[in-house]
């Protein structure tokens, strides 16, 4: 996530800072924003629907499964141009962070061209995909039939909206230039829109080449308009970027599969490091891939793997959770999980401590975002240890450390990713989750035991006779928001209902909590529709670009190569799964959790089966390693949320507080080795 939606601030975007163009661009991809989010509604309704009339008249419908992933494709896609505009597509900002704000915003623009060249091709060709299914008359194979071209309409509206926004993006971004530079990125983009549409369904292609000429127009518009609208130097830029990049692709497939492969590692390495999203990061080099490397029909490839990437069920789990874990954030209702557990353990050494970790735990259950979990609980409880005299050490490093629970204890949107993606089910890994991460808890409590009881002053005791309340009012909200919980872990392990009918009633049952408990206003709901909305449409375009370049993957045979060399070695397999946990260590340093997923678990993956590690088990592992980045610099995603919420705070004094709490994670990897039956044995009674 962005630092601004980990704060929570998904709110309707602002039309300042951009000429009349860009406003209109605002505009729509608002309107579009609100259509996603009743794509979202619409999932969750129909969902619970399905689900009652299942169970209470025995008559599952035949259409609620197809159409909501259907509405899923279109909530993606839909809401990219809001989600782009509104910062909520993630970025490596170690370089950015470091440069004069004049070298920042130049890079900054040099970056969004380089994203518009991926996102017009991607576009342009996905009207293609649509015409061409339309003119066929071609029809999914499923019990409704549905004319192909419905439901992949979308893929192609949003794309060409979220290239209009990039040129907003860059209009934005170029404040000091003079009018004419700021519309001459709308003047090209129109001028190839039309071009585009007068070369017709059938694009020519330069003779003795696969090279069609509606690239070729959409990579000199880049290049042009670069020029034109940022100056000689971020013209230069992005030429020499695109030129050297399609140089190597060309003359290194002479050089072997080897060359090849690493040369794919060093472009996203190289795209990433200078600032480019990490959904059009993954899908530039896998588009290049796709065009030098592969026989592949370049203009079907892209649209398809977008299609392919997003077109299942199981995925609707992650918009689901997410609105339910919005509803009772942003109604204030989760807030009182720490006020509850405060009072609860306010005796013991350390107590806000642990009824910080408590609470993060218990949140993370609703949630299942670790940034949103650190931002919420460390909003109340940091400032609250603060005022009684706890160190900030140990204040923000807890809730820095707690914050990662989020994607352990079910329900994890990261390990609904891992699950569609190496075809486990999703209900099983939110199970596997539940003891690792209890076990987790009680080291980090653990670790604040032994920390207050060795530096008495970094927590101070409460005072004898200090008399504790715990309200009515409190106790009730608090109790809602954990028998929510209960009822989706029950639900789960029983078999009740799946991971996506679970989210949907957590939703639904999460809205009718919160209405009941008047917590719910116009504001609330549009604010936890929108970040719902933002959340999934950032997730998705990452795993659609890692999609893309998984095409390349699978294309050099990388992860088959590994796998042989992992067997071939003849080293323990304990050797070879250490070796995957440090290259983790390093890659959480710089990437967040999910973009670490799906771009590794295509290549890693295999190589785990191959060696005979319970899928499972390793997905449970490894979101515990997803997470350790989450708070350890540079990236440290929690550090720099909770730095913002503790205004003057270090970040070096918050990333000593969580170094403790490092080890206790490393301890929880090591015991779940040496007993892996803590994380099978929910699952081996799970019906």
């Amino acid at each position: 996530m962005s630092e601004a939606q980990a704060a929570g601030q998904s709110m309707p975007l602002r039309a300042a800072g951009y000429l009349e163009p860009g406003r209109a661009v605002v505009m729509v991809a608002s309107l579009f924003a609100w259509l996603a989010a009743l794509g979202v509604v619409f999932m969750t309704v129909a969902t619970v629907y399905d689900v009652c009339v299942r169970y209470f008249l025995n008559s599952p419908t035949t259409w609620a499964t197809e159409v909501s992933t259907y509405v899923l494709i279109a909530t993606i896609f839909f809401g990219a141009a809001y989600t782009h505009l509104a910062d909520g597509n993630v970025r490596v900002s170690v370089i950015l962070a470091r440069l004069r704000p004049e070298a920042a915003r130049d890079l900054g623009i040099i970056t969004a061209w380089l994203g518009l060249l991926y996102v017009g091709i991607a576009g342009w060709q996905s009207v293609l995909m649509v015409i061409s299914d339309y003119q066929n008359g071609a029809r999914i194979f499923s019990l409704l039939l549905t004319p192909s071209w419905m439901p992949k309409a979308p893929i192609a509206i949003g794309l060409c909206l979220l290239a209009a926004a990039l040129v907003a993006e860059i209009d934005r971004l170029s404040p000091h230039r003079p009018r004419w530079q700021r519309l001459a990125p709308y003047a090209i983009f129109a001028a190839v829109a039309a071009l585009l549409v007068a070369f017709g369904t059938h694009p020519p292609v330069l003779p003795g080449t696969r090279f069609d000429l509606g690239s070729i127009a959409i990579l000199l518009a880049v290049t042009a308009g670069a020029f034109l609208a940022g100056g000689p130097r971020v013209g230069a830029s992005v030429l020499a970027i695109a030129a050297a990049s399609i140089a190597l692709f060309v003359f290194g497939k002479s050089l072997g599969a080897g060359f090849l492969t690493a040369m794919l590692f060093v472009g996203i390495v190289f795209f990433l490091a200078i600032g480019v999203r990490i959904a059009f990061a993954l899908a530039l080099v896998g588009m290049l891939a796709v065009y030098f490397l592969t026989p592949a029909p370049f203009p079907i490839t892209l649209p398809d793997r977008a299609w392919s990437g997003v077109n299942s069920f199981s995925l609707t789990a992650v918009p689901l959770y997410v609105l339910m874990g919005a509803f009772l954030v942003r109604s204030g209702l989760s807030n009182e999980l720490f006020s509850v557990m405060a009072k609860l353990l306010a005796r013991l050494p350390g107590g806000l401590a642990h009824a910080a970790t408590a609470g993060c735990a218990v949140f993370a259950a609703v949630s299942g975002s670790s940034v949103a979990t650190a931002a919420t609980v460390g909003t109340v409880a940091c400032p609250e240890m603060i005022r009684r005299g706890y160190s900030e050490k140990l204040s923000y490093g807890t809730v820095a450390a707690g914050g990662t629970l989020g994607i352990l204890i079910p329900p994890s949107v990261p390990m609904i990713i891992y699950a569609t993606s190496v075809g486990v089910p999703v209900a099983k890994l939110f199970i596997a989750g539940i003891l690792p991460g209890l076990l987790m808890t009680l080291f980090f409590m653990m670790v604040i035991l032994a920390w207050a009881l060795t530096y008495p002053a970094a927590a101070p005791a409460l005072p004898r006779g200090t008399k504790i309340d715990l309200t009515r009012d409190s106790a009730i909200d608090s109790g809602l928001v954990v028998l929510l919980i209960l009822l989706i872990i029950v639900s789960l392990y029983a078999g009740l209902a799946t991971a996506s009918e679970t989210g949907a009633l957590g939703a639904f049952l999460a809205f009718a909590i919160c209405w009941g408990r008047h917590r719910l206003d116009r504001s609330v709901i549009s604010a936890a529709l929108l970040e719902t909305v933002v959340v999934t449409s950032f997730i998705f375009l990452i795993v659609v670009g890692a999609n893309i370049i998984t095409f390349g993957f699978d294309y050099l045979k990388i992860s088959q190569k590994l796998m042989a060399a992992a067997v071939d070695a003849e080293v323990h397999r304990w050797l070879v799964f250490l070796i995957i946990v440090l290259v983790y260590i390093v890659l959480g340093a710089f990437l967040d959790s999910i973009s670490m997923l799906v771009l590794t678990l295509p290549v890693v993956f295999p190589v785990i089966q191959a060696l005979g590690f319970d899928p499972i088990w390793f997905g449970v592992v490894l979101v515990i390693m997803a997470e350790v980045g989450l708070i350890h610099p540079p990236m440290g995603m929690n550090l720099f949320v909770l730095q913002g919420i503790g205004k003057g705070v270090a970040m070096r004094t918050i990333a000593v507080g969580a170094l403790p709490f490092l080890g206790a994670m490393f301890l929880t990897v090591v015991v779940l080795c040496l007993f892996p039956e803590i994380a099978l044995f929910l699952t081996r009674h799970l019906e």
